[in-house]
């Protein structure tokens, strides 16, 4: 896919912006001793800006796979990844692409403001703009007063914000999540969810997001791409169109419950 292709509109954008993320006949493969594992086969996905997007799938699908070749972090075999209308090999802005992962990954030596300043540690920012970055983000997921606390003094929800406010920290235009609640126990699990919402629609960033749970994926999403078994592609995108915020006994909510679960 060249820069051209890139850029091309879908009939379903109206916007003369490009997509956020195009993904144009992926495939990706492992080599396991004399075995090669097909993981990923033909996968195309566009995102459009500021959507919220989840992908769901059996395990071992490719789902988190395709994520670390949306971030860069692992080259597909064959096709092409686009970021905001250029291929990733010339995409020259990865600082605006952030990614939480399943585990927190905090540094135990190092306190909450001091994990969130980690992110800007790579540029030449001041310390004192590190620092005040931070306090802000910190600020952004409800953690102000906890900025000289150790992880081992935070809660599993208060650690999940210290890594979400993290993710944000460096104003990132994509927010690539691999599955970032689902160590959470329910209740503490709803409340990221409502503060996942909350934070996106102050600061309207694209969000991909990897889940097992339907129920996850229904409430927060604006669309569900659903993969098939390996070599995963993607077997269908589903719009999420009851109006936010949802409620997972509603008859509209249950159904495309159910219509995603048959899907899998």
């Amino acid at each position: 896919m060249n820069q051209a292709e890139c850029t091309q509109q879908t009939s379903s954008q109206a916007a003369p912006t490009p997509p956020a993320i195009r993904l144009g006949n992926i495939d990706k493969s492992f080599t396991n001793g004399n075995q090669t594992i097909e993981v990923l086969k033909n996968v195309n996905l566009t995102v459009s800006p500021q959507a919220i997007v989840g992908l769901i799938g059996a395990s071992g699908s490719g789902k988190s796979t395709l994520l670390n070749i949306i971030s860069g972090i692992m080259k597909p075999d064959r096709g092409q990844v686009c970021i905001y209308g250029a291929p990733s090999e010339e995409f020259n802005d990865w600082r605006s692409v952030s990614y939480m992962f399943q585990d927190d990954r905090l540094l135990p030596w190092r306190t909450a403001i001091r994990n969130v300043e980690f992110a800007l540690e790579a540029d030449s920012m001041p310390k004192n703009e590190r620092a005040r970055r931070a306090f802000e983000a910190l600020q952004l997921v409800e953690l102000e007063g906890f900025e000289d606390a150790f992880p081992y003094q935070l809660s599993g929800g208060m650690r999940s914000r210290v890594a979400l406010a993290r993710s944000l920290v460096t104003e990132p235009r994509i927010l690539l999540m691999d599955e970032p609640f689902s160590r959470l126990d329910a209740q503490t699990r709803m409340l990221m969810h409502e503060e996942l919402l909350r934070i996106h629609q102050l600061k309207r960033m694209t969000v991909v997001f990897v889940t097992h749970d339907v129920a996850e994926a229904v409430l927060l999403a604006d669309q569900v791409a659903v993969m098939s078994p390996r070599p995963g592609t993607i077997r269908e995108v589903v719009d999420i169109t009851p109006p936010r915020p949802r409620d997972i006994t509603r008859p509209e909510v249950t159904s495309t419950m159910q219509r995603l679960r048959a899907l899998i």
